[in-house]
């Protein structure tokens, strides 16, 4: 298909299309088992594809969505393994993802255990970007935009594909965006999300709380 209408300014390097499959909905307790990242030029154009498993403590989670055992990843690297390679993938690109805030809580979260910070300023989350589109859709789910633009999915729920899937849906959203003058939706990556910090420091603060509440009924024994 042509390249995009709608690219980011020349000084940017592109796209990091990223997509995470993880143990759970919880950063701060679950953990990455699959990444995928497929770098595109500030135009559209493949770069380079590069996806892995990961091994991480706890198990995999919900094997009935990602098809990931345990068995799967025992052998795969962990995170720290990755991260050198994986900030090279990224570095000073427009990281990418459907429901962005999700996969990048998870990649810092992974990245702040490994004693890192991923070298990423920007995001772009395809499901803003096509909310704004309007679009004659039912919901924006990554599938159903496929379905919209006849998309073929062959393995979704797996880091690799829903990256293919979703660099299709990307460059069709930037060339309608394109035609309708429409700016990109790019939110501010943090290192550590505002969201996770107060989340952190709730979690910290209940634990205090369970501490007090033990040591007084302890006491009143």
């Amino acid at each position: 298909m042509p390249a995009p209408s709608v690219v980011p300014p020349p000084a940017r390097r592109g796209f990091a299309v990223v997509d995470v499959e993880t143990s759970g909905l919880d950063p701060l307790r679950h953990r990455v088992i699959e990444v995928a990242v497929t770098q595109l030029t500030p135009s559209g154009g493949l770069e380079r594809e590069w996806s892995s498993l990961v091994r991480a403590r706890g198990g995999t989670g919900p094997v009935h969505i990602h098809g990931l055992s345990d068995d799967d990843v025992r052998d795969a690297p962990g995170f720290a393994d990755l991260v050198d390679e994986l900030s090279e993938l990224l570095d000073g690109r427009i990281l990418v993802a459907h429901n962005a805030a999700f996969d990048w809580a998870f990649l810092a979260a992974e990245a702040r255990r490994a004693g890192r910070e991923l070298p990423v300023s920007e995001r772009l989350c395809t499901w803003h970007l096509a909310r704004g589109l309007e679009l004659p859709t039912d919901n924006l789910r990554l599938g159903t935009l496929a379905e919209y633009w006849s998309i073929p999915v062959e393995n979704a729920h797996r880091a690799g594909d829903d990256v293919r899937v979703l660099v299709e849906v990307l460059r069709r959203c930037l060339d309608e965006a394109g035609r309708r003058a429409a700016p990109l939706p790019l939110e501010e990556c943090a290192a550590l999300p505002r969201w996770w910090r107060t989340q952190i420091r709730w979690q910290r603060l209940r634990r205090r709380l369970r501490k007090r509440l033990a040591g007084r009924r302890r006491s009143s024994r």
